[in-house]
């Protein structure tokens, strides 16, 4: 195994600082996550309080000054993301600026953008305990319009359905993004109390990723994070995995809408968890079955019997569940899910050549090795390692990928379990939407 990169300390309650040194980019990438749990009480709250954060602070209160302030920095980049992570969720500050070596007048562009991070932290336009007004009213719109445009996305909403019947009352089956019903009720107020829970519960990894010192910016960290920050917090610990078999019952959903395409989503689920050693070769049967462009599903469900528009599986990691989503003529349902389950049979049966490990080693390989392409990249992956508890490389990825043989993946194969299909079901009417997406 690669020496793991990211080397963490202790420096507050709960609160770690992790170096990730990389020459190749020339510059700094500071990241603050917060970690807290998701539950259906809070997740639109969140969302709402991340939006809130990334465009302005009582420092910079208006985003043309947040943004003057980054131009200052040589064109600095910084905001903020929200992330699930099975159960919990990520609300992440990142700033990335070039590296001082690079600043014509000798500034220390590092601290300055981690001041930056710490303004967008710690200084929110808050007031009498209320979030600016004006500036609450636009990001809360903003917020609704995403929770609507899910409808309109005709996958992304079919997909989402489906986990959302496959996993239930689990949190990681909540909408990132939350429910309109919930927004509604949202005020400066509740969302300024919100913001409040959120720095008294939340676990806090900082990464920095690139060239430069990261020591010297440490103390300013944890200066932030110590004193007044730790009164009062019951900061929340990892959650334990929970081991969730397929239901004795197969799930079936259908809803309809006026669209030419219909959506078809099959769920299974393996008792698989993020450090599972049967994570490689299910990541290989996915592949192979349906996760590159010379796929089982690809080849043959969509190129030899044209039964669908498109056809890929996925695997999430987190809650072991595999999720095959297609885009089919409404009349060609039925046979493309026959043509669907007979291509899981054959994986379970062996079906797959060498050829075919060959092709998913090298897709699932290149993008492993991709991750140390961007510095937002590097942070993503090695924040989601953290939380999961893995201290595998990309490159430690790969090698584990290579070790797969036929069958470890044949018994992938047979982990699988059927959980759940759904029918996102077109009317024939509406807009024609794009064939191949």
């Amino acid at each position: 195994m690669r020496p793991f990169p990211h080397q963490y300390t202790q420096i507050g309650d709960a609160v770690t600082f992790g170096t990730i040194p990389m020459e190749r980019f020339q510059s700094s990438l500071l990241a603050v996550s917060l970690i807290v749990p998701l539950s259906r009480e809070t997740v639109t709250e969140n969302a709402l309080v991340s939006l809130m954060l990334g465009k302005s602070t009582r420092d910079y209160p208006t985003y043309r000054l947040f943004s003057r302030k980054l131009g200052l920095l040589y064109g600095a980049v910084a905001g903020t993301s929200i992330q699930k992570l099975g159960d919990e969720e990520s609300i992440t500050f990142a700033a990335s600026v070039v590296d001082n070596s690079l600043a014509l007048a000798g500034e220390d562009l590092l601290t300055e953008s981690a001041q930056l991070l710490l303004s967008m932290i710690f200084r929110p336009l808050i007031e009498d305990g209320a979030f600016a007004p004006e500036t609450f009213a636009i990001q809360k719109k903003y917020l609704g319009d995403s929770i609507r445009a899910e409808i309109n996305e005709k996958r992304r909403y079919a997909i989402n359905q489906t986990l959302r019947l496959m996993l239930g009352n689990e949190p990681a089956g909540l909408p990132m993004y939350g429910f309109l019903e919930d927004l509604e009720k949202i005020t400066p107020q509740s969302a300024a109390a919100a913001y409040q829970r959120i720095l008294k519960t939340c676990r806090v990894e900082i990464i920095h990723v690139g060239t430069g010192d990261a020591q010297r910016v440490r103390p300013l960290f944890e200066e932030a994070f110590g004193g007044q920050f730790t009164a009062g917090r019951t900061p929340c610990t990892r959650p334990q995995p929970r081991r969730i078999t397929a239901a004795d019952k197969v799930k079936t959903a259908q809803d309809d809408f006026e669209v030419v395409q219909s959506k078809l989503c099959i769920g299974y689920r393996a008792d698989i968890q993020p450090d599972s050693p049967m994570l490689n070769p299910m990541r290989m049967m996915t592949a192979i079955l349906g996760g590159t462009p010379t796929s089982k599903l690809f080849l043959n469900v969509r190129e030899k019997q044209s039964l669908c528009y498109y056809c890929g599986a996925n695997l999430d990691r987190t809650k072991g569940v595999i999720l095959i989503d297609s885009g089919v003529r409404p009349d060609n349902a039925e046979k493309a899910k026959a043509a669907i389950f007979a291509e899981v049979e054959a994986m379970r049966k062996g079906d797959f050549t060498e050829e075919d490990m060959r092709f998913a080693l090298l897709s699932l390989q290149n993008t492993f090795r991709s991750v140390e392409e961007s510095p937002f990249s590097v942070e993503s992956y090695y924040r989601a390692q953290k939380v999961f508890g893995i201290t595998e490389t990309p490159e430690d990825q790969c090698i584990g990928l290579a070790a797969v043989t036929k069958e470890d993946i044949i018994r992938a194969a047979n982990m699988m379990q059927l959980d759940t299909v759904y029918l996102l079901n077109g009317t024939g009417q509406g807009e024609e939407e794009q064939a191949d997406e």
